[in-house]
């Protein structure tokens, strides 16, 4: 009896052990996973000074100061909004369409680790509005749209496509690290506030004697401050979508290697793609469409980092450099001015990174990133659902956005566009008094180039339309000098009678010969006189001699 007594009390405590130890490696493995979850988070946080750098460098020096002001308010209002109600409607409950607002003024606790994560994604889709409508587009107008990116159309996006109850996540819909719910949606939104707000005053040209709109897009005054915001966003993309795993135990740290490898190699060959495009086509090699082209790869390959093989990252990045650049050119043809091509970086190679892994995907990798079983991967079925998602997003983005903007530009005294005054100085003069470098030579000299410079545009225009007018009425007098022509050529008929009729009136005796002294007089009477008769010359001469 003692025997079992002591083999049950053994078997319980070694229970209990292992319920212990199996406890402590849950929460280890807890503690593990939220730390990968907060590094990756601080490291997406760095895109922010990446983005202030690109955009600053990217743009005229007279705004400079006005963007990061931008950059840092978005930031600043997303968090309130998100802390408020922006992460309520993003979480796991509800319907799906959006969280039934359960998580308002978040309480601290566990859900922290995913608010503060999803919280840096918000802020990175608010930031992808103001590159586009730099140098003309009022602090207020501005801010409105990039709030409600950050509060309402992301969280929705975030609901739709990660939320375990989200319509899309629920068929299958395929974006690990927010080629659509981040990039597509900011882009869509850029669009739409540069198609409201118009391009800059010396951006677009008409030549009337060419007939064509001619591009004068300024260049930014700092490749240097763009190189380094580049490879920020690189650094961060890092933690972008290798962050998304929420964890590295499992097979998540595989996942994490898969997104993290597979991001750097669809940058890399669209570098490569762009460099080989740049010697091919007119205009050479651009290092700001160099730059870009590295951040159009990070956005094609955000959506299938974890699912898609490495050739088919290798795809991505090579599609992605000519769609940049084609979006890019085709954005100039429409005269929509996007000074950091945000719209071609973000929307259209969001597209394309949400059609990507329809194509690219293997199935191995997603039962690894989504879990086993949770989508049946199938090219059709795949591609369908993924353009259903594409849709959604930009439809309910534009509308939006049209809905916020419509108003501040029928309505509201002012518009969204500053004055020509304060376009013409920048808006770091406009908001601050001064510009954020401290040499007023230059600041002075740019300023005069900018006034020639819109002078000379004004005169040219004056002086296209003078010619423009004088061939105009060059044409119209030769026209109508050929019909006078031709209507003043002589009927032989007519000309042979009117000789006879002025052979009857011609004198039978020549008239006498003047005077010597009066020969003026007689050539002012008589030489001048065709058709006249003798008795008028008679008289004529005759009042003459007196």
């Amino acid at each position: 009896m003692s025997n079992i007594n002591t083999t049950y009390i053994e078997n319980q405590i070694n229970a209990a052990i292992a319920a212990h130890l199996q406890n402590e490696d849950h929460v280890r493995s807890r503690a593990v996973d939220a730390l990968w979850a907060l590094l990756a988070a601080t490291l997406v946080f760095v895109m922010q000074l990446g983005f202030g750098l690109l955009e600053a460098g990217s743009i005229q020096s007279i705004n400079s100061q006005s963007i990061l002001f931008k950059n840092l308010l978005d930031v600043a209002i997303v968090t309130l909004g998100w802390w408020a109600f922006g992460f309520s409607i993003a979480a796991n409950t509800g319907n799906g369409f959006s969280g039934d607002g359960s998580n308002v003024f978040a309480y601290p606790g566990e859900e922290y680790i995913d608010m503060f994560f999803s919280w840096t994604f918000a802020a990175t889709s608010a930031t992808i509005v103001s590159g586009a409508v730099s140098g003309r587009m009022r602090l207020r107008s501005y801010l409105c749209v990039s709030t409600m990116l950050g509060w309402i159309i992301f969280p929705l996006f975030s609901h739709w496509a990660w939320a375990d109850n989200g319509w899309l996540y629920e068929r299958g819909f395929i974006d690990f690290a927010g080629s659509g719910v981040v990039h597509l949606g900011g882009g869509v939104a850029a669009l739409v506030a540069s198609c409201f707000t118009g391009p800059r005053a010396i951006r677009f040209e008409y030549n009337t004697v060419e007939e064509r709109w001619i591009d004068y897009k300024p260049r930014g005054h700092s490749i240097m401050m763009s190189f380094l915001g580049t490879m920020l966003l690189w650094f961060g993309w890092f933690g972008f979508n290798a962050g998304s795993t929420l964890g590295v135990t499992g097979e998540n740290y595989i996942v994490s290697a898969t997104c993290l490898f597979n991001t750097s190699l669809a940058t890399s060959s669209s570098v490569i793609g762009m460099t080989l495009l740049g010697f091919t086509i007119p205009g050479g090699l651009s290092m700001s469409d160099v730059l870009n082209s590295a951040l159009a790869g990070l956005v094609a390959i955000t959506a299938g980092c974890a699912t898609m093989t490495a050739w088919g990252s290798l795809l991505a990045g090579l599609f992605a450099a000519p769609l940049y650049k084609a979006s890019s050119l085709f954005m100039a043809k429409l005269r929509i001015d996007d000074p950091v091509d945000a719209i071609s970086v973000h929307g259209t190679c969001g597209i394309l990174g949400l059609l990507l892994p329809a194509f690219f995907s293997d199935q191995v990798l997603i039962d690894r990133a989504y879990g086993d079983g949770q989508i049946e991967f199938n090219v059709g079925d795949q591609l369908g659902i993924q353009i259903a998602g594409m849709i959604a997003m930009s439809a309910f983005t534009g509308f939006f956005v049209a809905g916020v903007l419509i108003p501040w530009v029928y309505c509201i005294p002012g518009g969204i566009r500053i004055s020509e005054r304060d376009e013409l100085v920048g808006q770091d003069f406009e908001y601050f008094g001064g510009y954020a470098y401290p040499d007023w030579e230059e600041t002075v000299r740019n300023a005069h180039v900018h006034n020639e410079r819109r002078a000379e545009v004004k005169i040219r225009k004056e002086l296209q339309a003078i010619a423009k007018s004088q061939r105009r009425e060059e044409r119209r007098r030769r026209r109508s000098g050929s019909r006078i022509r031709k209507e003043s050529q002589p009927d032989m008929d007519v000309f042979k009678n009117s000789n006879k009729k002025m052979q009857a009136f011609q004198p039978t005796t020549n008239p006498p010969p003047p005077p010597r002294d009066k020969g003026v007089a007689f050539l002012r009477t008589s030489s001048h006189s065709k058709i006249t008769t003798p008795k008028h010359k008679e008289k004529k001469a005759t009042k003459n001699t007196f």
